[in-house]
């Protein structure tokens, strides 16, 4: 049976607010200079702990056991995330659009989440109740968002005052 949830951004802070027929059921926050964010969806409570330059990995921890329940490591070259689980499964996370405006999660067996987006909303279309897995595809889409905002913030100056320099 497919899940439906839409989901809703808000573009300045990159927080994410998720609905299910109507009413909000959850919500990730991040960090003001973070890739780190805090989680909630229906029963569910994660905290994402991103690691390393450019963060390389994001640690996925349950706030009711405080323990890592999985981890998710990065490829930006690729624009693709594997999300492993403790419990051995792992799923790819990768981007499926022309213009970045769709995504998956998947085991390419009997998991898989579609995203689809539109200016700051979308709907998650998954045939799984893992709400771990629902979470993380936003989240590694907007860590993904991130670095490049940080990336066209670097490389703007740059081009700039070099063509300034010319004239």
């Amino acid at each position: 049976m497919s899940k439906l949830i839409n989901w809703k951004s808000d573009w300045f802070n990159g927080n994410f607010k998720l609905f299910a027929d109507g009413l909000q059921k959850g919500a990730i926050t991040f960090g003001v200079w973070t890739s780190s964010a805090e989680s909630v969806f229906e029963d569910q409570n994660y905290q994402f702990v991103s690691e390393g330059f450019w963060q390389s990995n994001t640690k996925v921890i349950d706030r009711k056991t405080n323990e890592v329940i999985a981890v998710i490591t990065y490829d930006s070259w690729k624009s693709k995330a594997l999300i492993s689980l403790t419990n051995g499964k792992q799923y790819e996370w990768k981007s499926t659009g022309i213009w970045k405006s769709q995504w998956t999660v998947s085991n390419y067996q009997d998991e898989h989440i579609m995203y689809t987006c539109s200016n700051n909303s979308g709907v998650i279309s998954s045939d799984t109740d893992n709400k771990l897995l629902m979470i993380a595809g936003l989240f590694i889409k907007q860590v993904y968002n991130r670095q490049l905002f940080i990336l066209i913030a670097c490389i703007v100056p740059i081009i700039t005052t070099s063509t300034l320099r010319h004239h």
